[in-house]
């Protein structure tokens, strides 16, 4: 066996413009110089048809078995490894590794020893290791299952069709050969070949292709569906995506999520593509109990996830699966929900089968109880059923016509064959539910006395469970008076096992009791410590609370805004609660982004009465006015001052709040659209507050410099501004609005003027008439300006 270097250097035929390999003329003994040449033209066909095609790193498989690995280097030099036959390797260095290597270099040195082992490979200095595969993995997540699937039927089907990646540069494709051999098994990679980039893929001999996007490739429809599979990364027409591939859709939410699979070690389809080992991190065909979970499924849909849950059912009726697998497996399925339960039911089917006929062996009693969460489907519990409960459940229903104390046997015995919701064991739960939640009755501390003698907390559990189904406000309020009761000590000793709402109101009774007494804000927030995240995340876990917390009573002012800034005002508003706390706007302790915020979720809120939603939208109008979401036009001028008068009279903290937007709406605004929206009107009569906003903003240092910089070259707006600012006498302008206008007339407009020269101010001057404007006031304003300077 020989790993033979060679070197070439590429040229062309001036003609026809085909490739010729000539080979290097590196330093030795005349002797050595022709083997050297014999070698290098004897395997100079097989290198030349490879890169014939351009490539830049190519791995090739040849026709006597042997492997030949070429890199074409940036000064025109070709540098090719060929493998015999009879070369055993690669061990875990890939040849996509080799990948712009510095080892490819002439003074690598021609041969590299009789005997394959990883460290005679020209291999770069930085690995395609997990953690650069798994960044560019999910940089490409929505590309990653439909590659690994196609590389797949590269081995599955025979006639599996060359893949052609379309990337900007080989760089890329060389990631993608990476990402599909750290996906594939051990025994798949050696003969996995490739080429980063091709000018002609259609004489490409390699599985996967890489071309650039200005190749010539002609893909019409025949060839993206029947001849090629081609994945693009530049957005032009591809393949369309494959069926479903569970192994690839599971490889690839691995790679993604950061976890990169373990790939299988078996050398046949079956095994080598095993789906456990994926999951579990284990290897081969059995699997590694501790990794057997459902976040290992994240991705899987459909056909996919089907095959994946089909597979793990096989192996456990196989026998194939040890015992801390099958504890896995069962912990897997009652994870699932939803579609994604009634995929796992053959496999749920299964693990029930296992496990009754290894007690069946024994001569135990079956306990389907242990099998409650399982997603069996109504099929397999009714088989169950018919086999072990039916004559146990009907036994209890005849028991369930004496009094309570009587049910004890009956009961213990059906549950020792069944846990489905029989005709027997659903009355018996329903009617102890019942019992519970009239603790002023005498079968109440009967049904904890039968609770408590059976002594079974799978059904314990789903009594409690019943409590909080359909739960209105008169069962959350006996749900309370249960906690209170002589009972209210068996519930605390089973509250691990019961319901959120049934915590939640265990929890109340007892913070509302001495010695802590709780009420409002104090009592909601050490409820809200309960909940997961110690947040309250929908509306319906919010109603809740409010019921527990305050029953049929409106918050105080206090505690309104407390939960207001505690729940997202969203929630609020969703949960139908806005209406019982509009005050918090109406009536505000301060005008801050919590209420703006507050105040626009409550504008949809369809109960709020007219005067209400028009407060909230006006305070969140002149919000957008004032950070520029909304543009100060006549139309929304307009619908300010409807909102206003809608919503009058506002509180003196709300007014103030409204004004001061107002006032930096105003300012900031482009004067031609104050003039134009009438905001002038406002202005004139404006509040002190809103003028103090207004005033502020131009008297702000980096605003005056701004606009002496600007207004020179821009005559209308700042004609615009002198007319806004120009003194008035008429009635109905107040004293507050001439002092403010004055002042910024001399403080703001008169230093740029000041500064403009003839040309600039008779631009200005020309506005003015135009717009048929205070000409004769405007010039003599200038003057006074001038003389002053002087």
């Amino acid at each position: 066996m020989a790993i033979r270097r060679l070197s070439y250097r590429l040229d062309h035929e001036p003609d026809t413009g085909a490739v010729r390999l000539i080979p290097a003329q590196p330093v030795r003994s005349p002797r050595e110089e022709s083997q050297h040449r014999i070698a290098v033209t004897g395997l100079g066909p097989a290198v030349e048809a490879v890169i014939g095609t351009g490539s830049e790193l190519s791995y090739t498989l040849l026709p006597d078995g042997g492997r030949l690995l070429c890199a074409t280097l940036a000064d025109r030099r070709v540098e090719a490894l060929h493998l015999s036959a009879s070369t055993p390797g690669p061990g875990s260095v890939w040849p996509i590794d080799t990948w712009r290597s510095g080892t490819w270099e002439p003074d690598a040195g021609e041969e590299l020893g009789a005997g394959f082992v990883e460290s005679e490979l020209p291999v770069t200095r930085a690995h395609f290791d997990s953690g650069r595969l798994v960044e560019f993995a999910r940089a490409r997540a929505e590309r990653v299952a439909p590659f690994l699937a196609d590389v797949r039927r590269l081995f599955d089907d025979p006639a599996g069709r060359q893949i052609v990646l379309v990337e900007e540069d080989p760089e890329t494709v060389a990631h993608w050969v990476a990402l599909a051999c750290a996906s594939l098994p051990e025994a798949y990679v050696p003969v996995l070949t490739f080429t980063t980039r091709t000018d002609d893929p259609h004489r490409a001999p390699q599985q996967i292709i890489g071309i650039g996007p200005d190749v010539e490739f002609d893909r019409d429809e025949a060839t993206v569906e029947y001849l090629y599979r081609v994945h693009d990364g530049t957005g032009g027409p591809q393949s369309p995506p494959a069926g479903s591939d569970a192994w690839a859709q599971l490889t690839a939410e691995r790679w993604i999520s950061g976890s990169p699979p373990t790939p299988g070690t078996g050398a046949g389809a079956d095994d080598a593509f095993a789906l456990i080992p994926l999951i579990s991190g284990g290897s081969g065909g059995r699997a590694g109990a501790a990794g057997l979970t459902g976040a290992g499924l994240a991705g899987l849909r459909g056909e996919s996830l089907r095959a994946l849950l089909d597979a793990f059912a096989g192996t456990v009726a196989r026998g194939e699966a040890d015992a801390a697998t099958l504890d896995q497996l069962e912990a897997l399925c009652r994870e699932l929900t939803g579609e994604r339960a009634r995929a796992a039911r053959p496999l749920a089917r299964a693990l029930v089968t296992h496990r009754l006929d290894t007690r069946r062996t024994r001569g135990a009693l079956p306990d389907l109880a242990a099998f409650e969460g399982l997603p069996l489907g109504e099929d397999a519990w009714r088989e169950l059923r018919e086999t072990y409960g039916e004559r146990a459940d009907e036994a209890l229903r005849r028991a369930l016509r004496g009094p309570v104390p009587t049910w004890t046997e009956p009961l213990r015995h059906a549950l020792a064959v069944t846990a489905d919701n029989g005709p027997g064991l659903a009355e018996a739960m329903d009617r102890l539910a019942d019992a519970l939640l009239r603790p002023e009755q005498r079968e109440c501390a009967h049904a904890v006395r039968l609770l408590e003698d059976v002594g079974h907390e799978p059904f314990t559990r789903r009594v409690l469970s019943l409590l909080s189904v359909e739960l209105h406000p008169r069962k959350l309020d006996r749900l309370r008076e249960l906690a209170a009761s002589p009972q209210g000590v068996w519930l605390q000793r089973n509250i691990d096992q019961a319901p959120l709402p049934v915590r939640l109101a265990t929890a109340a009774a007892l913070w509302s009791a001495a010695p802590d007494r709780l009420r409002g804000a104090e009592l909601f927030e050490q409820l809200i410590g309960l909940l997961p995240g110690r947040r309250v995340g929908d509306v319906t876990m919010l109603r809740l609370l409010w019921r527990l917390v305050w029953r049929s009573k409106t918050p105080d002012r206090a505690d309104v805004a407390w939960v207001a800034r505690t729940c997202t005002p969203r929630l609020v508003v969703d949960a139908g609660l806005g209406r019982g706390i509009i005050h918090w706007v109406r009536d505000p302790d301060r005008c801050d982004p919590e209420l703006v915020a507050f105040a626009r979720d409550m504008r949809g809120d369809a109960q709020l009465g007219m005067a209400d939603r028009a407060t909230a939208d006006l305070l969140v109008t002149a919000q957008d006015l004032a950070d520029g979401r909304l543009g100060v036009t006549r139309s929304s001028v307009g619908r300010l001052g409807e909102l206003d008068r809608k919503a009058a009279p506002l509180s003196r903290v709300l007014r103030l709040g409204v004004d001061e937007r107002l006032g930096r709406a105003l300012a900031g605004a482009n004067p031609l659209d104050v003039c134009e929206s009438h905001g002038l009107r406002l202005l004139v009569v404006a509040s002190p507050e809103l003028l103090r906003a207004y005033r502020a903003y131009f008297l702000n240092e980096q605003i005056r410099e701004g606009m002496m910089r600007e207004l020179p070259e821009h005559p209308t707006e700042l004609a615009a501004y002198y007319h806004i600012w120009r003194p008035r006498r008429r009635h109905g302008v107040t004293d507050e609005w001439r002092a403010v206008a004055e002042e910024l007339l001399g403080q703001v407009l008169a230093p740029v003027v000041a500064h403009m020269d003839e040309h600039h101010l008779g631009r200005v001057a020309t506005v003015l008439q135009r717009e048929d404007q205070d000409l004769r006031g405007w010039t003599a304003w200038r003057h006074r300006i001038k003389q002053q300077d002087e």
